[in-house]
């Protein structure tokens, strides 16, 4: 949290409110190479199998945050975001969607169409991430493939179906090899430990716990404790989702010999990894990313999450709404509304 705080520092100086307006524009949040504002975009064009929507509601994360600061280099300008749900407004004539239906984003990885495996219909390695490499969601309206997309229910609250895409990849860690009867542990931030373990409960894993946050005297604390060998080699798997050196070090010492560390982290710089305590524990590494798509919408809808949700700021109020994720890393996730009527 050092250097998120430390580029936060920073942060508010950078936030600038541009009064610029066209017809043929529309606002966005914008991360510059030198500031972070919201102004007057082309509305994006809208490529055969994308689907265009107005922008209901969209969810600040962790990776918006460390794009915001600086932290996580965009290598030029990028319309944030890629939490989101909308209103169809354009489609396809063969599309499964309609105008008007409701959509969240569940997969914001996109294939990008130019290497072998895009050719030949098999996973893309070089895949692009919207809100990263393509413009997002922080915005009146956005353009995402339909393969990106999945159905809401009407009557889903809009702060429920905005975490479609987190659920999604928080419950990746259920493709891990791991089983429901084993013991294990969640490593991450209040609320991404609390999400994960709540959908690990929720597909059989009784005996899962989240670990205290560790930026907080307790995780402190919990990891002085692993450190000096009192828990270690306690769990049968660790799920790591902090993204962070210490993190992954303390998920090798919980670890039992044999046993599987899932790496779930997307960090913004490359961690250290101690390959010597791997191997000679003989410990499984298992990336995952995206569980399937359909659970997630299930999930949104069945998981106890409303304690995780947090206010909805107007997007005129953007500046506001990423210091209060930066201020509050561990706090309820925040939201922003492109139309002010839907802000609470």
């Amino acid at each position: 949290m050092t250097s998120l705080r430390m580029a936060g520092n920073s942060f508010r100086e950078l936030v600038h409110r541009s009064t610029f307006r066209r017809t043929d524009f529309m606002k966005a949040v914008v991360r510059s190479p030198t500031r972070v504002e919201l102004g007057d975009i082309p509305v994006p064009s809208r490529p055969a199998g994308w689907l265009r929507l107005r922008v209901l509601l969209a969810a600040i994360c962790r990776t918006d945050v460390q794009a915001a600061t600086g932290l996580l280099p965009l290598g030029g300008t990028r319309t944030l975001g890629h939490e989101v749900v909308g209103e169809v407004v354009e489609t396809d004539p063969m599309s499964r969607y309609r105008v008007g239906d409701r959509l969240a984003v569940a997969q914001p990885l996109i294939p990008c169409g130019d290497c072998k495996a895009c050719a030949d219909g098999d996973r893309c390695a070089r895949r692009l991430m919207l809100g990263v490499d393509v413009d997002g969601a922080f915005a009146e309206q956005v353009v995402v493939p339909e393969v990106s997309l999945r159905a809401v229910p009407p009557e889903l609250p809009l702060q429920r179906a905005a975490c479609v895409e987190p659920i999604a990849a928080m419950s990746a860690v259920l493709g891990a090899p791991i089983r429901p009867d084993a013991r294990g542990i969640v490593l991450g931030s209040g609320r991404i430990a609390d999400l994960t373990t709540r959908i690990m409960r929720a597909r059989g894993f009784a005996d899962v716990e989240a670990a205290p946050s560790l930026g907080s005297q307790q995780g402190v604390r919990f990891g002085e404790i692993a450190t000096d060998g009192s828990s270690r080699g306690y769990y049968d798997f660790v799920v790591e989702a902090a993204g962070t050196d210490e993190a992954l070090d303390l998920a090798l010492r919980l670890v039992r010999p044999g046993g599987v560390v899932v790496l779930k982290s997307r960090p913004a710089v490359p961690l250290a990894l101690d390959v010597t305590r791997a191997v000679r524990n003989d410990v499984t590494l298992a990336s995952v990313s995206y569980g399937p798509l359909d659970d997630a919408i299930r999930l949104v809808g069945e998981l106890d999450i409303d304690d995780l949700m947090g206010p909805v700021y107007p997007m005129v109020r953007f500046g506001e709404a990423l210091a209060a994720s930066l201020d509050e890393p561990l706090g309820p996730k925040i939201f922003i509304a492109p139309d002010a009527s839907l802000a609470s």
